[in-house]
């Protein structure tokens, strides 16, 4: 599946940065810092960043069919009110941005700002899933592998820097033709410390946010993974949970977490993508699935509707109802494609963002959860968290795990 994200703009090689500015007709954006924005309120965030989201799907369609020879990336400028737009030939602005215009002619395509990109996100994509592969033949010492939105080349997250470093220059061809292999810049980086991450005793209709354990739970553990995403087969309308398949293997019976001396059966494991770590719960011999979402702490838990999909950008604020936490907002993505290595082996790709606040983005026991953010005060499904480890968060989103599994979000 086709699909348009962006990391966080991290210079790997130094490239122009050449904008074409906006129209002076456009509207002056709201001039706001990050904090500022973190300190919003899901829905004051919502109000904000709907225009900006809207824009980004327009131009990211475009980036994936008419313009994927040129297009870089792209990330939300919020407190700039624009979004930012990297090409590899400037010369197709003004075509990209009537292209934007007539795939969706509600935007204000004149808050793009354009500029220059270093690689395509195709070649991009493609020379990280190629390192990943090494990484799994060989180990480098490699985490992770993020794609900036300027297209400028990879952020490789190393657990041994030197050891990942020496295998990509070009001095080290003879004996590890790594560097070949990639064939775009990389730069090398301290990889962050992550980890995968794990209401407690729910009944049908089966929602999001809500404690998950496998048959070998203890009650004195009483839960290990959240619910994510409610769903629906597309060929039959089958319900089913989505949770995180780091959590549970194939056939797995899983349950509600543990409560008052028991717990409740929710179904068995049917089907997963490892390479999005989703696993999806047949819920029918127990119940339907709905969608809307457990939020907030106990004791003052509050369950409210989920409507729709979305992909993530670079730029873009989300928030998580994992199981454990509760609920935490006041979440920017910073890498709008990520490859890594989970703890089990297994590739993942998805997305990766920080809490601003100085908060734990997620904690043990909230993999699986659900990631929204909110439009016109709607909750809408970004993904499922997979990684935890202090301010970060790693998702992979709604929209790719959906087509895999040839489901759709529950009514």
């Amino acid at each position: 599946m086709s699909r348009k994200r962006e990391a966080a703009v991290i210079a790997v090689t130094v490239v122009a940065t050449t904008a074409i500015s906006s129209s002076p007709a456009a509207a002056d954006p709201p001039h706001l810092t990050n904090q500022q924005i973190a300190a919003m309120s899901p829905a004051e965030q919502g109000l904000l960043l709907q225009p900006l989201r809207e824009i980004a799907d327009a131009a990211a369609a475009v980036g994936a069919t008419s313009h994927s020879d040129v297009f870089s990336g792209l990330e939300l400028d919020a407190p700039a009110g624009t979004v930012k737009v990297y090409v590899t030939d400037l010369g197709t602005a003004k075509g990209f941005r009537a292209a934007v215009r007539r795939t969706d002619p509600t935007v204000d395509a004149d808050r793009i700002e354009l500029r220059q990109g270093g690689h395509t996100l195709s070649e991009l994509k493609s020379a990280s899933a190629r390192l990943i592969n090494e990484q799994q033949r060989a180990d480098l010492s490699i985490e992770s592998v993020a794609v900036p939105a300027d297209g400028s080349g990879l952020r490789v997250r190393a657990r041994d820097i030197p050891r990942a470093a020496e295998a990509l220059t070009p001095s080290a061809l003879a004996r590890r033709p790594v560097a070949e292999l990639v064939g775009v810049p990389t730069v090398v980086e301290a990889a962050p410390a992550m980890a995968d991450a794990s209401r407690r005793r729910d009944s049908p209709q089966w929602i999001s946010g809500a404690a998950l354990s496998a048959s070998g739970t203890t009650q004195s553990a009483g839960f290990n993974c959240s619910s994510g995403l409610p769903a629906r087969r597309n060929s039959d309308g089958r319900s089913f949970l989505i949770t995180a398949a780091h959590c549970y293997g194939n056939n797995a019976t899983v349950y509600t977490g543990w409560e008052n001396g028991g717990r409740n059966r929710i179904g068995v494991t049917t089907a997963r993508s490892d390479y999005y770590d989703a696993v999806a719960i047949d819920t029918s011999s127990t119940g339907t699935t709905a969608s809307r979402t457990w939020d907030g702490k106990s004791p003052n838990f509050t369950v409210n509707d989920v409507t729709g999909s979305a992909l993530s950008y670079a730029g873009d604020w989300a928030c998580q109802t994992g199981y454990k936490s509760g609920v935490v907002c006041g979440i920017q993505v910073t890498s709008g494609w990520l490859t890594w290595v989970g703890s089990n082996g297994v590739t993942h790709g998805g997305v990766e963002a920080v809490q601003r606040d100085g908060l734990a983005a997620c904690l043990p026991g909230d993999s699986g959860g659900l990631v929204f953010t909110i439009r016109s005060n709607v909750r809408q499904a970004r993904g499922i968290i997979s990684q935890c480890g202090g301010s970060n968060a790693r998702w992979t989103e709604a929209p790719a795990i959906f087509s895999t599994l040839g489901m759709s979000l529950a009514p």
